[in-house]
């Protein structure tokens, strides 16, 4: 989620997410779980807040649920553009603190998906009260809210720094490698450092740094997230991946939280 989308200078721009992930397998893994909770919602309509390139979107459309993508990001929305053109899914440019109105008329959904790094982007309580209420608003009663986002508060515990490499498939021979580090610093943040680099195993320079960020992120824990979606009219439960699975401190990769709307 870019700060300005209409920024020449928008991050999001020069990333090939697509590539970078294998939302093949992605989706094979996660499906059974998504659609368990599109199917336990009031209404199989979701609205995937935060939707990048639109794979989710897709993944729910073709699964006959109405679904809508939305993304502060003008090249992410640019890019989920193909998945509308072959009729999976609907995608809007927008913020998501103001997600009712730049939603128009579009009716309460049964589920809204909040997937990745977005939540983190939220710096402070009160932007974090603010998404939570608007989340509310454009749910229908007994809807559900699916968060994930990385184990920060596992990751502070253990000192992990640096996430799996992910290495796939580029051009002419060569290979993308997306490298993720973090380094704690104050006030429950925490600097994450995504790089790509383009790995030819036959040049003389193998390794060569297509893009390095420096993201100041909010590390939002448990003791974060269960009060303020309960004061935003939430039920909360929580597990540690996108299986559905316990969540365990020191083990679990992700914190993923299901909540019910009031």
């Amino acid at each position: 989620m870019s700060d300005d989308p209409h920024r020449p200078d928008d991050p999001y721009s020069r990333v090939n997410y697509r590539r970078l992930i294998a939302w093949e397998q992605r989706i094979a893994r996660e499906g059974p779980f998504l659609l368990s909770l599109l199917d336990r919602g009031p209404e199989r309509s979701v609205i995937d807040i935060g939707c990048g390139t639109g794979e989710h979107v897709a993944f729910f459309a073709a699964a006959g649920g109405r679904a809508v993508g939305l993304d502060r990001s003008e090249a992410m929305i640019n890019a989920a553009r193909d998945h509308e053109a072959a009729g999976t899914g609907r995608f809007v440019l927008g913020d998501a603190l103001e997600a009712g109105g730049v939603l128009g008329d579009e009716p309460p959904f049964g589920l809204a998906i909040c997937l990745g790094n977005m939540l983190p982007h939220l710096g402070a309580h009160a932007a974090l009260s603010r998404f939570f209420a608007a989340l509310h608003d454009i749910l229908r009663p007994g809807g559900l809210l699916l968060i994930q986002m990385l184990n920060y508060e596992g990751f502070l515990t253990t000192g992990q720094r640096a996430l799996p490499v992910n290495v796939r498939p580029g051009d002419d021979g060569r290979e993308i490698v997306f490298l993720r580090l973090m380094s704690p610093a104050d006030d429950g943040r925490v600097l994450f450092f995504p790089a790509t680099l383009e790995l030819d195993p036959e040049a003389e320079t193998p390794l060569t740094v297509t893009m390095s960020r420096r993201v100041e992120l909010r590390a939002w824990t448990r003791v974060d997230l269960a009060p303020t979606l309960g004061a935003a009219g939430f039920e909360v439960a929580f597990h540690g991946d996108m299986t559905g699975g316990p969540f365990v401190l020191e083990e679990s990769p992700d914190l993923v939280v299901v909540a019910t709307r009031s």
